[in-house]
């Protein structure tokens, strides 16, 4: 059972007091004294989620320290997007759990639009979402947020699962605002023009957190014809994931499979390749699909949309793409399935 912190319901945070709760959250992790707590923590989510190895912890902690707590960002952040409401409502958070403390962007819009925030964490990822809330708590004990088990007497929910779990989500939630997300994954668009440097970026986006999240590149579109060797020679060299037993176990199961029922595929020795229309590969696989021309490429995007959270590409031809290696730093305004949270809940009547 989760403890629940204490709340006033009617306190709403202003835009000086959350300002100063980021300034807080920077200070907090750059203590020394709070090391061991801190610890704790990171120890506990190692314990209740096999794939959160130390490294990838830390590495989604350290992003998220340098993407949030920047208070000249939030300044930024709150010119663009406007200032937090007045009419307070309590919003209901249902966390992802695919990677350490992914739901903190949706606790901190809700917090920075002025709202209340009850929050189901992912029982997959419990222990850092504890370890924010108390640092929360800590810095004011009347900020509006607590921890629950089940949602109810919420007025508003934003909600982040499976294809499935989904579709269970939009039923239930029916009858109130709602954001409610899907399944969806990442792709990177080649066009002849890469260098090795590209090629080095785009690992990242492809094995950072073991291609576990939704803006891992998990599809190439490539031109027919595309030389894929170069690619390869450096995907190779990205043995590290093999040091995890839960990646090791999926890739082998993989390519067991693959054996077994004859598909073609490219076997990196970290990494499977298979040519493949779809969209979300499976973990320690990496799908290749070959477009004829640009009109061809834009049609098969458009069939995939829904299920598209980033495209990377050295391209200036292609909209709405990114660059090599960035898929893994995302901003405050890059939203979810591009839906801008912070908006949403500023319209809540």
């Amino acid at each position: 059972m989760y403890v629940l912190l204490t709340i006033i319901s009617a306190i709403r945070m202003q835009k000086a007091h959350f300002l100063d709760l980021i300034h807080f959250f920077k200070s907090y992790f750059r203590d020394s004294s709070n090391k061991e707590k801190i610890e704790l923590f990171v120890e506990r989510a190692k314990n209740e989620n096999a794939w959160f190895s130390d490294s990838l912890i830390r590495h989604a902690m350290q992003s998220i320290e340098n993407q949030f707590f920047d208070l000249s960002v939030w300044e930024q952040f709150f010119a663009e997007q406007g200032p937090p409401v007045t009419n307070v409502r309590i919003i209901g958070l249902v966390l992802a759990g695919n990677l350490p403390a992914v739901g903190l962007h949706d606790v901190l819009m809700t917090l920075a639009s002025g709202h209340e925030a009850w929050i189901k964490p992912s029982t997959q990822d419990k222990a850092l979402m504890e370890l924010y809330v108390h640092i929360i708590q800590e810095f004011d004990s009347q900020i509006p947020i607590k921890l629950v088990d089940r949602l109810q007497g919420i007025q508003a929910v934003i909600a982040t699962g499976s294809d499935f779990s989904s579709g269970y989500f939009a039923h239930y939630f029916a009858k109130m605002p709602h954001i409610i997300r899907k399944n969806r994954s990442s792709l990177a668009i080649l066009t002849g023009l890469e260098v090795e440097v590209d090629f080095t970026e785009l690992a990242r986006d492809i094995f950072t957190y073991y291609g576990l999240g939704c803006r891992n590149v998990s599809t190439l579109a490539v031109p027919l014809g595309y030389d894929l060797t170069p690619l390869f020679d450096v995907l190779t060299k990205e043995t590290w994931v093999l040091d995890h037993s839960k990646y090791s176990n999926n890739f082998q199961y993989h390519r067991t499979l693959f054996l077994l029922n004859q598909i073609p595929h490219f076997d990196l020795g970290n990494v499977l390749v298979t040519e493949n229309d779809g969209l979300v590969s499976p973990v320690g696989v990496l799908y290749i699909h070959r477009y004829a021309n640009q009109a061809d490429l834009e049609a098969w995007l458009a069939t995939h949309d829904e299920k598209i959270q980033c495209k990377v590409s050295r391209s200036e031809d292609l909209v709405g793409t990114i660059a090599f290696g960035k898929t893994q730093e995302p901003g405050l305004a890059d939203f979810a399935d591009g839906l801008n949270t912070y908006a949403f809940l500023k319209n809540l009547s």
